[in-house]
Formats: C-alpha cells, structure tokens, sequence
C-alpha cells in the first residue's frame, strides 16, 4: 500500500504543482477569442432610436464593436469616454457601434442621458444572438474589425486610451492612426 502511495503523490501532485505554476505569468484578461483572423459574424439589428443597422452598412470600413450594458459599473463608464474621443478623432474612417448586453432600451438610453450620447450607434442584441456568436462572456468586450470585414483583435474589460489606440493599430491604416 505505501508503494501505490508513492506512486499516486506524484501522478496526482505534480499535474497540480504544473497547472499552478504555469498559471503565473498569464494576463487573466488576455482571452483568446477563436474570431481573431476569421471573417466577423453577420446581422441586422435594431439602434436605440429605431432605424435598423447592419454588418453590410459597415463593409469597407474599418469597425469597433463594443458590447456593454448600462448596469456595467464602473467598467462601462470608465471606457465610454475612451470610446467616444475615438469616434471624434477618426470620424467618418472608423465606425463605432454599442450593442447591448442583456440590457433593455430605456436603461441604456438613461445611461446615454448621463454619461453622454458619444455619437455613434447603438444597437439592441435580443436574445444576445449576436453576443453568442462573437463568443462574449460579460461586459465590456470589443472587438475591431478591419475594412475586410476581419477581426483583428479583442479586448476583454474595459478599455484604457492606450488600449484602445494599441487595438486601433490592428485595424486602421499607419495614416490614419
């Protein structure tokens, strides 16, 4: 019995002593997202204010799609003036869009009424379809697409100015940045 012993500590044990170890060092916000390099989820959504938006009026563009929910505190509300001097500075060379995470009308639309309507589109995602097929786990997530309809990368949690001209990077031309 103290052979088997022996032989069970260091099966079970250093597996363990592996996975911690090699956990240190990870950026628990670095999340993968299997859509980088792939073409960017198709749709067809309803904005706040009841016009109809899709991924085909953006073809050609270069777009950040930025999921977020007004009951996000703080991290929606620390990005959202990231989010809105972006819009300002790139104008009509970048397009951003809102879309709601599991969130109704009338509170985003009493977020935007505090903290500022930045300009772009908001979008409604019933059902969070969209939000399904982007692979989005909780607000703040935002993934930049190029003008080929390609994402080029992802940002979990919210975004930081620097994060944001980094991401930015990935999808705008050198003299556009």
């Amino acid at each position: 019995m103290s052979r088997l012993r022996w032989l069970i500590v260091p099966v079970v044990v250093l597996p363990l002593l592996w996975l911690f170890v090699s956990g240190f060092g990870r950026d628990p916000r670095a999340v993968a997202s299997p859509l980088i390099g792939r073409a960017a989820p198709e749709w067809s959504l309803t904005t706040l204010d009841g016009g109809t938006l899709t991924s085909d009026d953006l073809a050609g563009t270069p777009y950040v799609v930025n999921f977020w929910a007004s009951w996000c505190i703080p991290a929606c509300v620390d990005e959202h003036p990231v989010l809105a001097d972006a819009h300002d500075r790139h104008g009509d060379g970048l397009t951003i869009v809102g879309v709601l995470y599991q969130d109704d009308p009338t509170s985003a639309s009493a977020f935007l009424d505090r903290y500022g309507d930045a300009g772009y589109s908001h979008v409604t995602d019933p059902g969070g379809r969209l939000a399904i097929e982007f692979g989005v786990t909780g607000p703040p997530e935002t993934f930049f697409v190029d003008a080929d309809g390609i994402v080029r990368a992802k940002q979990f949690g919210p975004l930081s100015a620097e994060l944001m001209e980094t991401r930015l990077a990935s999808i705008l031309p050198a003299a556009r940045r």
